[in-house]
C-alpha cells in the first residue's frame, strides 16, 4: 500500500491553483480566481472577484475537520459553517494527530470519518 500512497502524494496541482489558494488567504474572502482588475471586468463584470454566495447551496453539508489540519483549520471550518444554510453539522476527528492528508490516507479514516459520512448519506438520501 505504501508505494501506491507515495506515488500519489502529494497529488499534483497547478501553479494557478496554488496562486488562487494564496489569494484566498491574502484576501480573507471565499471568491473565484483574481485575474486582476481588467480581466476581472471581463469575467465578473467588476474589478474584483465576487464573493461566492454560499446561501445558494441547497444540499445538506457535513463538515469534517481535525485539530491538526494545516490547510483547513477549525476557525476556517467554523466560518464556513456559519455561512451555510443547509448544514448537517461540524464533526471533529477525535485523533489529535489526524491531519489533512489523513482524511484520504489514514488507516483509521474509515472508522473516524468515512463511517460518519456514510451514516449521514443514508440519513439524507431519501429526503
Amino acid at each position: 500500500m505504501l508505494p501506491v500512497i507515495l506515488g500519489h502524494t502529494p497529488a499534483g496541482t497547478s501553479t494557478r491553483t496554488l496562486v488562487h489558494y494564496a489569494q484566498l488567504i491574502r484576501s480573507g474572502r471565499f471568491e473565484p480566481y483574481d485575474f486582476g482588475p481588467r480581466m476581472n471586468m471581463k469575467c465578473y463584470n467588476q474589478s474584483t472577484p465576487p464573493e461566492y454566495d454560499l446561501t445558494n447551496i441547497a444540499v445538506p453539508i457535513a463538515l469534517h475537520y481535525s485539530d491538526n489540519d494545516w490547510l483547513a483549520g477549525h476557525l476556517d471550518v467554523k466560518n464556513l459553517s456559519v455561512r451555510l444554510q443547509q448544514k448537517i453539522g461540524m464533526f471533529r476527528v477525535s485523533l489529535p494527530s489526524f491531519n489533512h492528508v489523513d482524511f484520504m490516507w489514514a488507516k483509521d479514516a474509515p472508522k473516524l470519518v468515512y463511517s460518519k459520512i456514510l451514516k449521514a448519506l443514508k440519513q439524507y438520501v431519501n429526503k
